[in-house]
C-alpha cells in the first residue's frame, strides 16, 4: 500500500511517514503510479541528478524582464526621482523642465528595461504625466516595434496605457493648431531621424498590432488598452484617474493612480476630445478587422469572459455611433440573428436559452445591458414581446437580471410602450420599496421624464408605496423618499427620537431630482412638501453630500415656476457666508449665485462681503469670493453692476437655447412681456399720412390685446356683446365713410382691380373718377403735382394689397388649424392600433 501524500509535495520528502494508512484510491493505476512517484526517486541512487529541477523565484522574475535586469544604481536613483516627482517643489516651470530633461537623458536607451520593472514602472507613470508632448513623443518613439510585448507584460502594460492616454491629449492639441511641427522638433539631430507627430505614432502603434487585437481581448492586460485604444480613436476621453464612464483601470490600479498621481493627473473630465479624420479611418478598420477575426461561437463564449465581456461592450458603443451595420452584425452573432426578420410565432430555442443564460449571468448581463441601450427600435420592440412581457416584475427582483429590466425601463421608445410597462410594475412599487429594488423605481421614474409620459400615473404609484395618501402625509413626502421608508416609518422614527441621524438613501435623492424635472403640474407635490418643511432643516441638507445634490434640482430645473426658486433663494438669506465655508454647501451657493437677479446677487454679495476675512482663510471659501467677484464689488462696484447686468442680458437673449433655468427680475419679466412689441417693424411715416398714425394695419399692441381679454371676461351678457359688436361696426364705418383707401376697398370688394399696373396709372384713373362726384375735389387733385399722385397712389394700393394678405392668412391659418386636427385624430387612431397590436 503507498504511503499518504501531502496536497502539492512533489518532489518534496515526504511529512506523512507515521501517519495513519492512506485509503485506497479508486483507481489501482493511478495509485500506483503515484506510489512510484513519490518513493522511487528519493530512494533510488542518483536520485538528485535524476529529478527534474524545481521552479525558482528567480526563473519567474527572468520571464517578465524580457529586456533585461535594470542596475541597481538607476533604482536607487529613479527613488530620488519619485521623491522629487510627489513633492513638486519647484519655483519656476523652467527648472521642472531642467530636471525632467536630466532624468531623460539618465533613462536613455533603458527605456523597455525600465518599463518592465515593477518599481520603475510606477515611476514612469508620474514622469510621463509631468512631461511636455515632445518628450512623449521621444518615449513613445522608443517602444516602436515592441507593441506587442509590452502590450502582453504585466508591469509594461501600464506605462503603455498612460503614455497612449496621455498622447491623445497631445493629438487634440496638434488638431487645434493645426500644427505637427514644433520649434522642439527642429532641435532633433539629423542621424537621428525625423521624429513623427501624436497622431502618426498612434496610427503606426495601431498598424503593427491591429492584427492581433481578436487575440488580445481575452488578455488580462492587454485587453484594458485595447478599450484605451477604442476610446481615443472614437474621440472619447479616458478618465484616467478613476472616475468617470471612460475608466478603463483596474479598481486596484485606479485607486492607486488617484492616491498617488492625483497632481500629476489633467484637469477636469470632458467626455469627448478633436481627433483627425485618421483616427476615424484606422478605428473602422481596427473593427472591421475585430468583426472577421471573431465567429460567432468565439463572440458567445467571449460574452461571459470577466476580461473580454467589457471590450464587446465598448465595441458595441462604438459601433452604434459609428457603423449601424456593423453593430446589427455584432448584435446577430452575439443573439443568433435576432435583427434579422422571422415568421410569425417562430421559436429560436437556442437563442431563448442563451439570452435567460445571460440574463442571470454576473458577467454576461453587463453586455446584455449594452446590447439594450443600443437596440434599433424594432429590435427593442422584439425583446419586449418575446422575452420581458409579463416578466418584468419576476425579472425585476432578481438579483443579477433586475439591472437588465433597469436599463430597459431607460431606454423606453414609445409612450405606448411605456404606459404598458408602466401598468404592469406599478402594484409593486411598495414591494419594490420592502425588498430593497429601490433602482428599478428610479429607472421608471427615468424613463418616465424621457418618454414624457405616465407621469400621474407614477406620482401617483409613488405615493401608495410610500403610504403618502392624504394631504398630511404629502406634507413629508421628501422626507420619505430621501430616506426610501415608509411614512409609518418615519413616524416611528421621529417618535423613537433616535440619536443617530439617519443616512439620506442615494437612489431616493436621484429619484426627487428626475420628479423635479416633471412638468409642473406633477411636481407640485415636491416643491409643496419642501416649504411644509423648517427652514433650519434645509439649511441642514445643502452642507449634506446627498441632501445637497435636492437643494441644486429645485435651483436648477427648468420647469419649476421663477416664484419657487426666488422663494428658496430668500430662504438662505443670512446664511450664504456659513455655506461657503462648507465642501458642499459652497457648490449650492454657486448654485444660487447662477439663478439669481441682479438685487439678489447685490443682497448675497453684501452678505458675503461683510464675512470676508473668515471666507478669505477658508479653502472653499476663497472660491465662492472669486465666483462672485466680492473684491470688485468692494472697490468698484458700479463696475460690477455693469458686469452682472451685461451676464444678465446675455442670458435673456440666449434663453431659449439654455433653457429657463436662469431666475427672472422684476424687470426681466417686462421685458419679456414687451419682447412682442419690439420685434415689430419700425412705423412708416407714409402710413401716418394715409390716415393710420403711425401704426400698421392689422397689429395690436400688448396692452390693447390685454383690454380686449379684460373686456372679454367682463361681459358675460351674450345679448350685451351683440350690441357691442354692432356699435363697433358702425364706429368703423362712419370713420372710413369719406377715406379714399375705403372707396378703393369698395371697388376692389366688388371686381375693380386697384393693383398699380404701368407705374399706377389705373389707379390714378379710379381715384380721378371717384373725386369728380365730390364738389372741389378735382381743383385739389388738379393744383398738386403728378409725382405725389403717383408715390400716393402706390402707397394705397401697397396698404390694400396688405390688408387683403392678412386675410388670406387668417383663411390659412384656419385651414391649418383644421389640418392639425385631423393629423391628431389620425394620430390618436394609429396609438389605438399599436395598442391593439401590443395587447394583442
Amino acid at each position: 500500500m503507498s504511503e499518504k501524500r501531502v496536497r502539492g509535495s512533489r518532489g518534496k520528502k515526504n511529512k506523512a511517514e507515521n501517519g495513519p494508512p492512506k485509503v485506497m484510491d479508486s483507481n489501482p493505476g493511478k495509485a500506483f503510479g503515484r506510489a512510484h512517484q513519490t518513493t522511487y526517486d528519493r530512494k533510488a541512487e542518483g536520485a538528485e541528478e535524476n529529478r527534474p529541477p524545481r521552479p525558482d523565484r528567480r526563473e519567474q522574475i527572468d520571464a517578465a524582464a524580457i529586456f533585461g535586469f535594470i542596475d541597481p544604481d538607476i533604482q536607487q536613483y529613479f527613488k530620488g526621482v519619485e521623491q522629487t516627482l510627489d513633492e513638486l517643489n519647484f519655483e519656476t516651470a523652467e527648472e521642472q523642465q531642467l530636471f525632467l530633461e536630466n532624468v531623460y537623458t539618465e533613462v536613455q536607451g533603458k527605456e523597455l528595461v525600465l518599463a518592465t520593472d515593477h518599481s520603475c514602472s510606477l515611476v514612469l507613470e508620474k514622469l510621463l504625466r509631468a512631461s511636455n508632448d515632445f518628450q512623449l513623443r521621444v518615449f513613445f518613439d522608443k517602444f516602436n516595434g515592441n507593441f506587442l510585448k509590452l502590450f502582453t507584460h504585466r508591469f509594461a502594460s501600464h506605462v503603455c496605457q498612460t503614455l497612449i492616454t496621455l498622447c491623445a491629449d497631445s493629438v487634440e492639441r496638434e488638431v487645434r493648431s493645426n500644427e505637427t511641427k514644433s520649434k522642439e522638433e527642429l532641435e532633433v539631430p539629423k542621424e537621428d531621424g525625423v521624429l513623427l507627430s501624436a497622431e502618426d505614432m498612434i496610427l503606426n502603434m495601431c498598424r503593427q498590432t491591429q492584427e492581433e487585437f481578436t487575440a488580445l481581448i481575452s488578455d488580462p492586460f492587454a485587453s484594458h488598452i485595447i478599450r484605451v485604444i477604442l476610446y481615443v480613436l472614437a474621440g472619447r476621453t479616458v478618465a484616467d484617474d478613476g472616475s468617470g464612464k471612460g475608466n478603463v483601470r483596474s479598481k486596484k490600479s485606479a485607486k492607486y493612480n488617484d492616491a498617488n498621481n492625483s497632481k500629476t493627473n489633467a484637469g477636469a473630465f470632458r467626455p469627448t476630445r478633436l481627433v483627425p479624420p485618421s483616427f476615424k479611418e484606422m478605428l473602422h478598420t481596427i473593427t472591421s478587422t475585430m468583426m472577421n477575426g471573431l465567429s460567432a461561437s468565439i463572440v458567445r463564449s467571449l460574452a461571459v469572459h470577466q476580461v473580454a465581456n467589457p471590450v464587446l461592450q465598448l465595441l458595441l458603443e462604438v459601433l452604434a455611433k459609428d457603423n449601424e451595420e456593423a453593430k446589427d452584425e455584432l448584435v446577430d452573432k452575439l443573439l443568433m440573428d435576432i435583427t434579422r426578420e422571422e415568421e410569425p410565432g417562430h421559436k429560436n430555442n437556442d437563442r431563448d436559452a442563451y439570452v435567460e443564460t445571460l440574463l442571470r449571468d454576473q458577467v454576461g448581463s453587463h453586455l446584455l445591458e449594452m446590447i439594450v441601450k443600443v437596440a434599433s427600435p424594432v429590435l427593442y420592440q422584439k425583446f419586449y414581446t418575446t422575452y420581458f412581457r409579463g416578466r418584468l416584475v419576476k425579472l425585476s427582483f432578481h438579483p443579477i437580471a433586475n439591472y437588465v429590466i433597469q436599463q430597459f425601463f431607460v431606454k423606453a421608445k414609445t409612450p405606448v410602450q411605456l404606459e404598458m410597462m408602466v401598468t404592469e410594475v406599478l402594484p409593486e412599487f411598495s414591494n419594490f420599496l420592502k425588498f430593497g429594488r429601490p433602482g428599478v423605481i428610479r429607472a421608471i421614474v427615468e424613463a418616465c421624464k424621457n418618454v414624457g409620459a405616465c407621469h400621474k400615473e407614477v406620482i401617483k404609484g409613488l405615493c401608495q408605496a410610500f403610504h403618502t395618501n392624504t394631504p398630511i402625509e404629502r406634507k413629508e413626502f421628501l422626507h420619505v423618499v430621501l430616506h426610501m421608508e415608509t411614512y409609518e416609518q418615519l413616524m416611528e422614527r421621529r417618535e423613537a427620537q433616535e440619536s443617530t441621524k439617519p443616512k439620506f438613501h442615494p437612489q431616493g435623492a436621484v429619484i426627487l431630482q428626475l420628479l423635479l424635472q416633471y412638468p409642473e403640474e406633477h411636481s407640485k407635490i415636491v416643491v409643496d412638501s419642501y416649504f411644509a418643511q423648517k427652514e433650519e432643516l434645509m439649511y441642514a441638507w445643502t452642507m449634506d453630500p446627498t441632501g445637497s445634490h435636492v437643494i441644486e434640482a429645485f435651483l436648477t430645473s427648468s420647469t419649476l415656476n421663477l416664484k419657487v426658486k426666488r422663494k428658496i433663494l430668500k430662504s438662505f438669506m443670512g446664511k450664504y457666508h456659513s455655506m461657503a465655508l462648507d465642501k458642499y454647501g459652497g457648490h449650492t451657493v454657486d448654485k444660487c449665485w447662477a439663478v439669481s437677479d441682479i438685487d439678489m446677487k447685490e443682497k448675497i454679495a453684501t452678505e458675503l462681503l461683510q464675512h470676508e476675512q473668515a471666507l478669505s482663510q477658508s479653502f472653499h471659501g476663497k472660491f465662492i469670493l472669486r465666483n462672485c467677484k466680492i473684491d470688485q464689488f468692494k472697490r468698484k462696484k458700479e463696475e460690477w453692476v455693469e458686469r452682472e447686468k451685461g451676464i444678465e442680458r446675455k442670458k435673456d437673449m440666449f434663453k431659449d437655447i439654455l433653457g429657463d433655468a436662469v431666475l427672472a427680475t422684476a424687470h426681466g419679466k417686462q421685458k419679456a412681456e414687451n419682447s412682442v412689441g419690439e420685434d415689430l417693424p419700425a412705423p412708416n411715416p407714409k402710413m401716418a399720412e394715409l390716415g393710420f398714425g403711425g401704426g400698421i394695419a392689422g397689429v395690436k399692441t400688448v396692452t390693447e390685446k390685454k383690454k380686449k381679454k379684460k373686456s372679454k371676461k367682463s361681459s358675460e351678457d351674450p345679448d350685451k356683446m351683440l350690441i357691442k359688436d354692432d356699435d363697433e361696426e358702425n364706429q368703423v364705418k362712419d370713420k372710413y365713410k369719406s377715406d379714399e383707401i375705403d372707396k378703393l376697398f369698395k371697388k376692389r370688394a366688388h371686381g375693380d382691380s386697384a393693383t398699380p399696373k404701368k407705374g399706377g396709372e389705373d389707379v390714378e384713373m379710379e381715384s380721378a373718377d371717384e373725386d369728380s362726384d365730390t364738389d372741389g375735389s378735382d381743383v385739389e387733385m388738379e393744383e398738386q403735382p403728378k409725382k405725389k399722385k403717383k408715390k400716393l397712389s402706390k402707397d394705397m394700393a401697397m396698404v390694400l394689397d396688405a390688408i387683403d394678405a392678412t386675410k388670406k392668412k387668417k383663411k390659412s391659418k384656419k385651414s391649418k388649424s383644421e389640418d392639425k386636427e385631423e393629423k391628431k385624430s389620425k394620430k390618436d387612431k394609429k396609438d389605438k392600433k399599436e395598442k391593439r397590436k401590443f395587447m394583442s
